[in-house]
């Protein structure tokens, strides 16, 4: 029974020793806490008011105000898991008073931020927690596109720009283009994507003008990015001086004339084709492109089909194969459609817009410095050369991408007078089933005459 006894004094004595040292630590905590506590309530300091934080390049822009609290004489501004920190002393001047701070020097990438207000004695608020905060640099910048160009020519003093696509969402905001005026003065146009055209007012003749794209990542950054300048000639249409029955560049535009043949009342419906064949007005072709029609070298170049959604839309044509009566008529060597005229000297490009064109089909948009469109193999062993000086330098490219609707350049300079020759050249081979093709919608020249 004394052991029992000896027992149960001993587990008393440390129940008593376990609660005096809960009662001091507990204590020790309260006097801790006291500290922040008036009244038995914790006091914090009032915290920031409407808080935004916007984004920039490697920076951000803290913004808020201070409301609620006077003795409010400190800000911090914590992110990286509170590694970094900013203070901002604090004045309070107002009922109502402003924060603004810049937090520079931040690597590019996503942060959250917390901003904590303290009184002159150290009481904090509560954090008022912004998470997700983009900051931006040169990965942003690097992937940014200059707002391509679709088309550009001058007319009298205005120069008329056709803008391509771009994805708008991207934070594309304007173009920032500087030019020089009719007065040899260089002048600065904004001009927003959202509209597909641009006009340059009083624009010098011969003169080049600079543009970039203008990016704002989100409508609330504090920063703007560009693109690298390009440079761009201003070149005036010639078509109508240079080219005779050009044909449409856009099938389903309202404006221009598709292709015409020689007469209406003539042509000729090949066996296995219901469209009708005919003579192209004002072009020449040589007997291997004038295989469609009764007798070979008859008809030819021009035919009514529906392109790019415009029914019995009028195209200039090279096309093999299909026709039953006559078997020479499936092979086209050395199929040509081709004008010569006497060019100024100048820099000059010349488009075409491709209705359609068959896959692997050798066929080229060429010119030629003289009176005659080279065939095909005398055309492909020497180099496309920009400027045609001698005769027989020849400007082309091959057509080769197989979709409607899509234009293609060359471009060349003459630095006299030259008689150039332009146009399509081509070997086609075809069957009663499959066949070689080429379709031509319309065609375009311009220059910048020296």
């Amino acid at each position: 029974m004394k052991i029992m006894k000896n027992i149960l004094n001993i587990r008393a004595l440390l129940f008593l020793f376990v609660i005096g040292i809960a009662v001091v630590s507990s204590c020790t905590k309260m006097d801790d806490f006291k500290k922040y506590t008036e009244g038995g309530e914790i006091i914090y300091s009032g915290r920031v008011d409407s808080l935004k934080i916007r984004s920039g390049l490697n920076r951000v822009l803290i913004q808020g105000l201070f409301i609620s609290d006077r003795k409010v004489t400190l800000c911090k501004i914590f992110w990286n898991s509170r590694q970094d920190s900013l203070i901002v002393p604090v004045v309070r001047k107002a009922a109502v008073d402003t924060l603004s701070k810049y937090v520079t020097n931040l690597v590019e990438g996503t942060y959250n931020f917390e901003i904590v207000t303290y009184d002159a004695i150290g009481h904090p608020s509560i954090p008022v927690v912004r998470s997700g905060v983009k900051v931006y640099g040169p990965n942003y910048g690097a992937f940014l596109i200059n707002m391509p160009i679709a088309d550009v020519s001058l007319d009298n003093t205005t120069a008329n720009i056709v803008w391509g696509g771009l994805d708008k969402t991207s934070g594309a905001v304007y173009m920032d283009i500087l030019y020089t005026n009719t007065s040899g003065t260089k002048v600065r146009a904004k001009k927003l994507v959202n509209s597909s055209t641009a006009q340059l007012l009083n624009y010098k003749y011969r003169s080049t003008f600079d543009y970039r794209t203008v990016y704002l990542p989100d409508t609330a950054a504090i920063d703007t990015f560009y693109t690298a300048y390009r440079t761009v000639s201003a070149r005036t249409d010639v078509t109508a001086s240079f080219i005779d029955n050009p044909g449409k560049m856009d099938p389903k535009s309202t404006t221009g004339t598709m292709f015409q043949p020689v007469s209406f009342s003539q042509g000729a419906v090949v066996a296995g084709n219901t469209a009708t064949w005919r003579r192209l007005a004002s072009w020449t072709s040589n007997a291997q492109a004038n295989n469609w029609g009764t007798a070979f070298d008859t008809f030819g170049t021009y035919v009514e089909r529906a392109a790019e959604g415009v029914n019995n839309f009028g195209t200039m044509s090279l096309e093999a194969g299909k026709n039953t009566t006559n078997t020479a008529l499936n092979v086209v060597t050395n199929g040509k459609i081709y004008q010569t005229k006497l060019l100024p000297a100048g820099e000059y490009s010349l488009e075409a817009r491709v209705g359609n064109v068959s896959a692997n089909t050798p066929v080229y948009f060429v010119a030629n410095a003289g009176n005659q469109l080279p065939d095909v193999a005398a055309l492909t062993a020497k180099a496309s050369k920009a400027v045609l000086a001698a005769a027989n330098d020849a400007s082309y490219t091959q057509i080769t991408t197989v979709a409607q609707g899509y234009n293609i350049t060359i471009n060349f300079t003459i630095e006299q007078p030259t008689q150039v020759t332009f146009g399509f050249v081509g070997t086609l081979t075809g069957t009663a089933t499959t066949n070689q093709f080429l379709k031509i919608s319309g065609l375009r020249m311009k220059s910048l005459a020296f």
